[in-house]
């Protein structure tokens, strides 16, 4: 009877997957009404943990790994008596906890890479518009304008890096909520963001944070400077709104960031796409010529990961060396995108420019008619 259960299972949650890559109003209808209640019944669970339960998963995770490589092992050797039972009960355990991660990774994961995008559902007009490299200097202008006078309002220490003496949580958790007063989709409860006890490991493979499906948290890197932490943590927040796709939480984050009444807040919001915008910017620069405001000296210095004394630390403590763990590491996190459908994998991160493109449609510049852009007076929003 079990053995039914467990196949009926494993044949739902597969067919479900296959409906959501051939369905995308199944997929966005999950993310509208099925998947808020993970965060707001379970999420909220997980959140009277002052740590990072998904952590301890992973953890628990490798054990369980390391356990079956030993079972399996074992296996070979012990052909009967008590210790066949236990190896038996060991791997029909190992396949209810299997058919219980396909699950979860489904509901809580594989099904959102199919659902609408964040421009389909709140920027559908703006999104089939073509925008020029006219356009993205208007929008890159913007962006260094706001980092080069919000970067003199910052405290600084004695060597010159930022200083935040407010909690980065709740604000994250107030800048989200506001959002969510012009995106639905993102609006209600947020749990607090977790830091991670192992950043520096996190930190070996140049991650900020990460979503945890398996415990509906959202994680962040604590070796990081601290201007990235209140961009990575909207960022993260976004995916538990079910959003998520890299591109999509990048802009979310954004747009919570520099939407807050806090300098910090939006400081870190304009510096977290500044390398993207870059990016794109010194590819179109190599065509034409273009009016280019100067990005400051401080502001340059503030777009780090980590600063030199925080990666000593990092290195001091390495068993395995950051070369090796950052190539894994972007050969899962490329094989995943993939797997769910991201066909151009981790570029797909430097898609934000196209949403802030969008976004500053009719902000910036006007492309609402055939006519090609015009020029609008620059918001400071």
């Amino acid at each position: 009877m079990r053995k039914k259960i467990w196949a009926a299972l494993l044949l739902l949650t597969a067919a479900v997957n296959v409906l959501a890559w051939n369905s995308q109003a199944f997929c966005d209808w999950h993310v509208k009404h099925l998947f808020p209640l993970s965060v707001n019944i379970y999420g909220r669970l997980m959140s009277v943990f002052p740590f990072s339960v998904g952590e301890g998963m992973i953890v628990l995770a490798v054990l369980l790994a390391a356990a079956a490589l030993a079972m399996g092992f074992a296996r070979i050797f012990v052909r009967k008596g008590r210790g066949k039972r236990l190896i038996s009960v060991f791997f029909r355990s190992s396949a209810w906890v299997f058919l219980a991660v396909f699950m979860i990774m489904t509901f809580n994961c594989f099904i959102l890479y199919h659902a609408s995008e964040f421009d389909e559902t709140y920027m559908a007009e703006k999104a089939r518009r073509t925008y020029t490299d006219r356009e993205l200097i208007q929008v890159r202008n913007h962006i260094v304008g706001e980092l080069n006078a919000l970067t003199e309002e910052l405290e600084r220490d004695e060597n010159g890096f930022i200083v935040y003496r407010g909690d980065m949580k709740r604000q994250a958790i107030a800048a989200m909520q506001n959002l969510g007063e012009d995106y639905e989709l993102l609006s209600g409860y947020y749990p607090k963001a977790k830091g991670i006890t192992a950043s520096d490991f996190l930190s070996q493979q140049y991650m900020m944070g990460y979503y945890f499906p398996f415990s509906m948290e959202a994680n962040y890197n604590t070796s990081m400077y601290v201007v990235n932490v209140p961009a990575t943590l909207c960022h993260e927040l976004a995916h538990l709104k079910g959003f998520i796709y890299e591109d999509d939480a990048n802009f979310i984050g954004y747009l919570a960031c520099i939407s807050s009444d806090d300098p910090f807040y939006r400081y870190s919001g304009y510096l977290s796409v500044l390398s993207y915008v870059e990016k794109e910017y010194k590819s179109a620069s190599g065509k034409q010529e273009f009016d280019c405001l100067s990005i400051a000296k401080a502001v340059r210095a503030d777009d780090i990961f980590l600063t030199e004394e925080a990666w000593e630390k990092v290195e001091e403590k390495a068993v395995v060396e950051t070369a090796v763990v950052k190539a894994a590491s972007n050969q899962f996190t490329e094989t995943t995108l993939v797997m769910n459908g991201v066909s151009d994998g981790m570029k797909s991160y430097g898609r934000v420019v196209q949403l802030l493109l969008e976004y500053y449609d009719g902000i910036l510049y006007d492309c609402s008619y055939d006519g090609g852009a015009i020029l609008v007076e620059a918001s400071t929003d």
